[in-house]
């Protein structure tokens, strides 16, 4: 498994399974497992924190700033992940294969960009937090499969396959968003199989599509 594959478990889990009601259902507690675990073995946990980094935060609504491990303390794993944190805890230098994809791109997009803002290191944090956003309201609308639906409506079934067709048409060209962020995650681009997951990360190998059909049959 890559960093991509991690991505796609926090879109997923972020549509439905974060949701305050369901985070002690089975479905909800074994995607978190694998995200932690996935997130322990590409060193994009809270463990991973760099003491050395000392950032002020302005909190909205609170007077005093608040100091990194204070602001950390309030993170969950994945919250840390998904605000772009783990970046202030890796050398800016790891990174420069994609600021240099972006530098070139913008100077073949702009012909005349200012020299001062192009020498300017490029801000892969806000890069991140702005792409992974726009991510995963992509998946909300074009991810997520369609239940069973309850009798037969040809102009609701109609309906329902020019979304597809919609869906497709994105998730189908969804590859430079994913790769970038994938690239985001892990410069190195490493892989794991199942089962150094399973003896080094506890990794849960579980039948998600299963636990989740046996979930609903359960509550609906």
């Amino acid at each position: 498994m890559t960093a991509k594959d991690l991505l796609h478990k926090i879109l997923d889990y972020n549509y439905l399974w974060s949701r305050s009601d369901l985070l002690n259902d089975k479905p909800s507690v074994l995607r978190r497992q694998q995200i932690e675990s996935l997130l322990d073995a590409f060193g994009l946990s809270k463990k991973h924190v760099n003491p050395l980094v000392q950032i002020k935060y302005s909190i909205v609504g609170e007077k005093d700033k608040l100091s990194r491990a204070k602001q950390l303390n309030k993170l969950t794993n994945i919250q840390y992940l998904m605000q772009g944190e783990f970046l202030h805890d890796r050398p800016y230098e790891e990174n420069m294969e994609l600021a240099e994809r972006a530098i070139n791109k913008i100077k073949e997009m702009y012909k005349h960009a200012p020299e001062d803002r192009m020498n300017r290191p490029v801000d892969i944090g806000w890069m991140f937090n702005n792409l992974f956003n726009f991510r995963q309201e992509i998946y909300k609308v074009a991810s997520p499969n369609e239940g069973m639906l309850e009798g037969f409506s040809v102009g609701l079934i109609y309906s329902k396959y020019l979304q597809s067709e919609l869906k497709k048409l994105i998730t189908d060209n969804l590859d430079d968003i994913d790769d970038t962020l994938w690239l985001i995650l892990d410069p190195k681009k490493r892989e794991f199989d199942i089962e150094e997951l399973k003896s080094r990360f506890n990794y849960p190998d579980v039948d998600l599509d299963k636990i989740d059909l046996d979930w609903r049959i359960d509550n609906y």
